[in-house]
C-alpha cells in the first residue's frame, strides 16, 4: 500500500503548487489528481483481488481460434458456430445472456472446448473467479430437492453477476441433473432486461451433455454411408436431433422451459472420432510427456486398446479421445521413454 500513500504526498504537492494559481485552474488540478489517486487506488485493489476490467477479462479470440485448430479433431461445426457465437455475444450490447448447448458421445471434446473458451476470455482461466462450474451428480444429486437446488442456483448466479457482468456458468453432465432443476434459468436467460434490478445479458451460460450423442452418432453413419464428407456436414443435419434428444431423454432439459421458449442459442454437435484424429490425440498425449515424435509402433500400441463401432463398420472409436491419457502415460514409463527425452 505505500504506492497508495506516495501517490496522496504527490497529488497534495501539486495541489500545493496549483494554490498559486487562479480557482480555475484549482479546481482542474483538483478534478486530475482525484482521477488520478482513483486509478491508482483501482489498480492497486485489482493487484491483490481479481476486478472485472479488460485486463482480468481480456477476452482473446485469437487464442480461442488458434486452440480450436491446433488441438482440437474432426469438430469442424463446433469451431465455426463456438467462436463466432461468442464474439457476436462479446461485441456490442447483447439482448439477452449466450447460451450454447454441447452435446455427443464421451470424449468427443466437449470439456476439451470448454476450458479453450474459458483460457481464452480469463486471464486466469478456469481459476478465475467469475468461472462457476456444476456437476450434475456432485451439486445436484437428488431428485427430491429440486425447488432446494432451484433457489441456491438463482441465488449464486444473482450474486454473482451483480459483481460483474461477464460471468460464465458450466453446467456439465446436464442428462445427470433431476428434470425441472434447470427451469430456474428461463427468466435469467430470456429477453429480458433486469430482473431484481439485475442484468443478465451479458453473462455465458454452457451446458454438457451426452443426450443426443447416439442420434447424432447415427446420423453422421448415414451421412457417410450417402459419401458424405465430413467436411460437408452442416449445422442443420443436427440440430432437431439434438433439440429432441434433449428435450425427450431423461435428464436437466427433459421437457424444460428453456427448451419449450427456444432459448438455447446454439445447439452444437460434436461429432464421433474416427481413426484419424485418434491417433492425434495419442500424438498430443506423447508430446506432452516429451516424446515429439512417437513411432508407429508407439501409436499402434495404444490403437489396439481402442473399442471402436459400430458394427461392421468399426467407424468411431467408443470412447473418443478418453482414457488415451493414462495408455500412453504407461506406455511411456513402461519403455522408459521419460528417461530418453527429459
Amino acid at each position: 500500500m505505500n504506492v497508495v500513500y506516495e501517490t496522496v504526498i504527490l497529488i497534495l504537492c501539486c495541489l500545493s503548487l496549483v494554490s498559486c494559481f487562479d480557482p480555475f485552474s484549482i479546481g482542474t488540478g483538483a478534478a486530475l489528481a482525484a482521477s488520478y489517486l482513483y486509478q491508482n487506488l483501482k489498480n492497486t485493489v485489482c493487484f491483490f483481488k481479481e476486478c472485472c476490467t479488460e485486463r482480468e477479462i481480456p477476452a482473446n479470440f485469437n487464442r480461442l481460434e488458434t486452440s480450436l485448430k491446433e488441438k482440437l479433431y474432426g469438430q469442424n461445426l463446433v469451431h465455426d458456430v463456438v467462436v463466432n457465437a461468442l464474439k457476436g455475444h462479446w461485441n456490442g450490447e447483447p439482448t439477452k445472456a449466450l447460451t450454447l448447448s454441447f452435446h455427443g458421445t464421451p470424449g468427443c471434446g466437449k470439456n476439451y472446448v470448454t476450458t479453450f473458451i474459458v483460457e481464452s476470455l480469463y486471464a486466469k482461466g478456469s481459476e478465475s473467479v467469475h468461472v462457476h462450474n456444476f456437476l450434475g451428480r456432485i451439486h445436484f444429486p437428488l431428485k427430491d430437492k429440486t425447488e432446494e437446488y432451484q433457489q441456491k442456483l438463482y441465488q449464486w448466479i444473482k450474486g454473482n453477476v451483480t459483481k460483474c457482468a461477464r460471468q460464465i456458468f458450466i453446467f456439465d453432465e446436464v442428462d445427470k441433473i433431476p428434470p425441472k432443476v434447470l427451469n430456474i434459468l428461463k427468466p435469467l436467460i430470456d429477453y429480458n432486461a433486469r430482473i431484481e434490478s439485475v442484468d443478465y445479458r451479458k453473462a455465458v451460460f454452457i451446458f454438457l451433455s451426452n443426450t443426443g450423442g447416439s442420434l447424432i452418432a447415427d446420423q453422421f453413419l448415414k451421412l457417410w454411408q450417402l459419401g458424405v464428407r465430413r467436411e460437408d456436414i452442416h449445422l442443420k443435419d443436427f440440430e432437431s436431433l439434438m433439440t429432441k434428444g434433449a428435450f425427450n431423454e431423461e435428464g436437466g432439459f427433459q421437457h424444460s422451459d428453456t427448451i419449450k421458449s427456444n432459448l438455447i442459442d446454439h445447439f452444437v454437435p460434436f461429432l464421433p472420432l474416427e481413426q484419424e484424429h485418434v491417433i492425434e490425440c495419442i500424438r498430443d498425449e506423447y508430446k506432452k510427456r516429451g516424446v515429439q515424435y512417437p513411432s508407429q509402433e508407439l501409436i499402434d500400441e495404444i490403437l489396439v486398446g481402442v473399442e471402436w463401432g459400430p458394427q461392421p463398420h468399426n467407424l468411431f472409436s467408443k470412447t473418443g479421445c478418453k482414457r488415451l491419457s493414462q495408455k500412453v502415460a504407461l506406455a511411456v514409463q513402461k519403455h522408459g521413454l521419460y528417461k530418453k527425452n527429459n
